[in-house]
């Protein structure tokens, strides 16, 4: 899945093949964007719009697709069609459109990137300025010596080795990161023309980027689980606390003498940016009444770390699971000890991986008489991941529950 910010031009590519695989013009190549909205209904963003050929190629298209400034945040199909030797042929793919506030290529769904968890598992491979090829005008597909090759650690650049342009991607090229295949559009075969090209990247030998990513999500969970406190993107959550439970009869004015104490509630998660509203609920959980907004005092230092919310005025009624308050809560970026608990969380993952196919991995040679020996590669990845569990221990004590980092 790829991805791609509000308000920015991005372009959608093709490739139309014949039955034995040879690229080949299509006819009436076109392009459907469509996405399904909170209502569940389907949306037609970009509707049967022509492709447009790339030059020097037979059968390779482009499309480029202008993502509105207020475009739906999620996910969108792409659906390809065009038709060859007179059938009708058709392919898709995902693509997320993210906030306009988003810096690309950083993840803002995962506490942690695949170049993470190459670089802390010790599974990432660099490659400085491997020579590409040279432009000559009309040549647009390229590739790369190793695949596997690790998002975000890319860079293709053109010109002399001590005086390089950067190329840009999606507007000049398109890589495919798993297999190595770099593609030039228009725009990037004229940039490149009589000039040698440059890349700059981090593979994994064995462990792609796709299987990579496919670690994030539960590493980002386990984070959470092991800190017992949510650090991504600023987000709204609900609890519910009991209310009084004196026996007494409460209202906004006391009799007599009674004093009331000022009622506390502790909030769960750490990072409290603001609360929305404290309500009382009756009996069938539907809202009864609720506090004024200037009667609602947040307790917090200067990184918005302790939740603690005092109510100033009116009254708690009794009863169970009846206060209902809602707020806000997160981080602007992920701190960087959980960035880094949870690349290792992955890594982790990934070295387990690879542990398992070892057993067929030559580790050892004798040349003398032909020996070999196989699988002691679990030896040292066994290692690897007890120094790595004494780090996410070292890491996850000193966060602890109401703990602040930057």
């Amino acid at each position: 899945m790829s991805y791609v910010i509000q308000g920015t031009t991005t372009n959608l590519f093709a490739t139309f093949q014949d039955v034995e695989g040879v690229e080949t013009v299509a006819t009436t190549p076109t392009v459907t964007v469509i996405h399904v909205d909170a209502a569940g209904d389907t949306i037609t963003d970009v509707n049967a719009a022509a492709m447009t050929l790339i030059s020097g190629t037979t059968g390779q298209y482009f499309y480029a697709w202008d993502v509105a400034s207020d475009a739906y945040e999620g996910s969108y199909l792409v659906t390809y069609s065009g038709t060859v030797t007179g059938k009708v042929v058709t392919a898709t793919e995902s693509i997320t459109v993210l906030d306009s506030g988003t810096t690309p290529g950083v993840s803002t769904t995962y506490y942690a990137t695949t170049l993470q968890i190459a670089r802390f598992a010790g599974i990432g491979v660099e490659v400085q300025k491997e020579t590409l090829g040279t432009g000559d005008g009309a040549e647009d597909s390229y590739d790369t010596k190793f695949g596997s090759i690790v998002a975000e650690s890319y860079l293709i650049t053109f010109g002399t080795s001590n005086d390089l342009t950067e190329l840009s991607e999606t507007n000049d090229y398109v890589l495919s990161k798993d297999d190595g295949r770099i593609l030039l559009t228009g725009t990037g075969v004229t940039k490149v023309d009589g000039s040698t090209i440059y890349i700059d990247y981090t593979y994994s030998p064995k462990q792609s980027d796709t299987i990579l990513a496919s670690y994030l999500p539960m590493s980002s969970a386990e984070a959470d689980k092991l800190t017992n406190n949510y650090w991504g993107e600023v987000k709204s959550s609900t609890q519910h606390f009991d209310g009084a439970s004196d026996g007494y009869v409460h209202t906004d004015r006391p009799f007599g003498t009674q004093v009331m104490q000022q009622p506390e509630f502790e909030l769960r998660w750490s990072s409290v940016q603001t609360i929305t509203s404290v309500e009382f609920l009756d009996n069938t959980g539907a809202v009864q009444n609720d506090i004024d907004a200037e009667y609602i005092r947040l307790i917090t230092d200067d990184e918005y770390q302790d939740g603690r919310v005092i109510i100033t005025a009116g009254s708690i009624p009794n009863g169970k699971n009846n206060v209902q308050i809602t707020y806000t809560h997160g981080y602007d970026t992920t701190p960087v000890l959980v960035q880094e608990l949870a690349a290792l969380l992955g890594g982790m993952r990934a070295l387990v991986n690879i542990s398992g196919g070892s057993y067929k991995d030559v580790s050892t040679y004798s040349l003398g008489r032909k020996s070999f020996s196989i699988g002691q590669v679990y030896v040292n990845i066994e290692s690897s991941i007890k120094q790595m569990k004494l780090r996410v221990q070292e890491i996850t004590e000193s966060l602890g529950y109401r703990f602040g980092c930057a």
